[in-house]
């Protein structure tokens, strides 16, 4: 018999339920200022921009920012779940903006934290995936905060700091850490990692101690750009004993394939919608009773955000 499980650890984190929520309410007052933006995307999830588009939001793009606020005349800005800097902050003010901030109380946090460190003197090594807005935003702070990268080594610091993105995992911040000690060797850590990613993490990590029914399937569902999703499967990839799937929802599988797996396990990023995961879950209780390799999705646009 098949076994298909499915993590308990599935749908939004805090962060992108009260981002959801916000602009849900936003869209209720009718004394609000049109037209509304989103300063890039609301969280790393092309469904749930979508929504938003389809109820009139306009999501603007570009390089930084800075500069999608030049795109913007008057109206709402919304600053999204992922935080922006001070400087995009003034500009929005000054611009005459109406201003709605969606960022996550997490990332809100850990850049109080960063602050701080500066304060006392601390040069950050920040981890972080390149124009990403926590990044950008973490760059702006100060003249102290540094990406690390290729050129990291040759840098002279006397009191550094290792920073990273919320999303990252813990295991390439371990490994990344170790490395940057031979560097510098005074060099301290700040736990910054998202809880809820680090619980799915961990609940992967516990596979290497799982039997499984072989062959064997992870599938990791979630959005290519959201950096949770895909640590996540990078994740998987260590779990020898199984093959892996990284998919955005149903029509990315080919079902017919997936009959020959004795277990299948669902893991999904904190950006995407449990109504995605629980769609899958109950089409793979039925495998064996599906006879089309691909599988329409009866989910509207609306569910993707409950």
């Amino acid at each position: 018999m098949r076994i298909i499980t499915k993590s308990k650890e599935v749908g939004f984190c805090y962060g992108v339920k009260n981002a959801i929520n916000i602009v849900q309410n936003l869209l209720k007052n009718e004394t609000i200022p049109k037209p509304i933006y989103l300063l890039g995307n609301l969280v790393h999830n092309h469904h749930i921009n979508e929504y938003f588009k389809e109820v009139g939001i306009t999501i603007l793009h570009g390089d930084s920012r800075l500069q999608m606020l030049d795109q913007i005349k008057e109206g709402t800005v919304i600053f999204t779940a992922h935080g922006v800097s001070e400087k995009v902050r003034k500009k929005a003010i000054s611009l005459g903006l109406h201003i709605v901030d969606a960022t996550c109380p997490y990332v809100k946090l850990t850049i109080q934290k960063m602050e701080k460190a500066i304060q006392d003197n601390h040069e950050i090594l920040f981890v972080g995936k390149f124009n990403h807005p926590e990044v950008e935003t973490a760059l702006s702070l100060s003249k102290k905060v540094f990406l690390v990268d290729n050129n990291t080594q040759n840098l002279t610091l006397k009191k550094p700091l290792l920073c990273h993105q919320t999303t990252m995992s813990s295991y390439d911040i371990e490994e990344i850490y170790t490395k940057l000690k031979a560097t510098f060797s005074n060099l301290e850590k700040m736990d910054m990692i998202c809880k809820v990613s680090e619980k799915r993490q961990q609940s992967l990590l516990d596979l290497k101690n799982h039997h499984f029914q072989l062959p064997a399937l992870i599938i990791i569902i979630g959005d290519k750009t959201s950096n949770n999703s895909t640590k996540l499967y990078e994740m998987a990839k260590r779990i020898n004993q199984c093959d892996t799937l990284f998919i955005d929802n149903i029509l990315e599988l080919h079902f017919l394939k997936l009959k020959k797996y004795k277990e299948i396990i669902l893991y999904s990023g904190t950006s995407t919608p449990e109504a995605i995961t629980n769609e899958l879950y109950d089409l793979l209780i039925h495998l064996d009773d599906i006879t089309k390799n691909q599988v329409a999705s009866i989910l509207t646009l609306k569910d993707y955000i409950k």
